[in-house]
């Protein structure tokens, strides 16, 4: 009985120590403050801009809050990690329209939700133009107006094969219209396509567009209407 007990207590003097051990190393790991940053996931923000936001002595929820202020971040997450670096991922909002200014001047780009992003001087994006949208900027308040928002919506439906075609638009007090400038020789064609129905009217336009304007260069159209269910009516350039 007393050899058990021996061997009781000589399991415990071994256990208990390795066990405190374990437990202050793992508190010790988990209570020392990270003094590196890791970001990932920066593909189009200003990744000078990122890092002068956050540094090393901020906590990972006054990181994250900081950098979801920047107009060109949807969301992010930091975790500090025991070796003392704390890992930062950048989800960012991807343009999918450029707003042009009255005078032809980049205003902002919209993301898919309607939020906007300052015009970036390091990289250019290609996306479709938008004119005639009167909200001005604003960084944490998405675009009200309804048309916008509808063209967003629209646009990750439109086939790759209308790619040649879709390059412009103009919100106008009759409707959206496109700018096509698949013309040729620098000319451009427009296509009102109204206030409803655009995914239909831009399929019509396709099918139109492949019987009567490609590969004929004796057809040069000006206008091209589709806002009438059945027809389609045409202003041809004339020689």
């Amino acid at each position: 009985m007393q050899g058990k007990r021996r061997q009781i207590w000589i399991v415990l003097l071994v256990v208990i120590p390795i066990g405190l051990g374990g437990v202050l190393g793992w508190k010790y790991l988990w209570e020392r403050p990270c003094v590196r940053l890791e970001i990932a996931g920066i593909q189009y923000t200003d990744s000078t801009l990122v890092h002068s936001l956050v540094d090393s002595t901020l906590t990972p929820q006054m990181i994250v809050d900081r950098l979801q202020r920047h107009p060109w971040i949807y969301s992010a997450r930091a975790v500090c990690y025991p070796t003392g670096a704390t890992h930062v991922q950048i989800y960012e909002r991807v343009p999918r329209l450029l707003v042009l200014t009255e005078n032809g001047d980049p205003a902002y780009y919209l993301d898919e939700y309607g939020y906007m992003m300052p015009p970036a001087t390091h990289m250019v994006f290609d996306v479709p133009l938008l004119r005639g949208v009167p909200e001005p900027y604003h960084a944490v308040q998405p675009v009200k107006n309804v048309e916008v928002r509808n063209l967003l919506t629209l646009l990750p439906r439109i086939g790759s094969e209308m790619d040649f075609l879709v390059s412009e638009f103009e919100i106008a007090e009759n409707g959206l219209i496109l700018i096509a400038r698949a013309m040729g020789g620098g000319h451009t064609a427009v296509v009102r396509l109204g206030s409803e129905d655009w995914e239909k009217r831009l399929d019509r336009l396709y099918d139109f567009w492949n019987k009567e304007v490609a590969g004929r260069e004796n057809r040069v159209f000006d206008v091209i209407d589709l806002r009438f269910n059945g027809q389609i009516i045409t202003e041809e350039k004339s020689a």
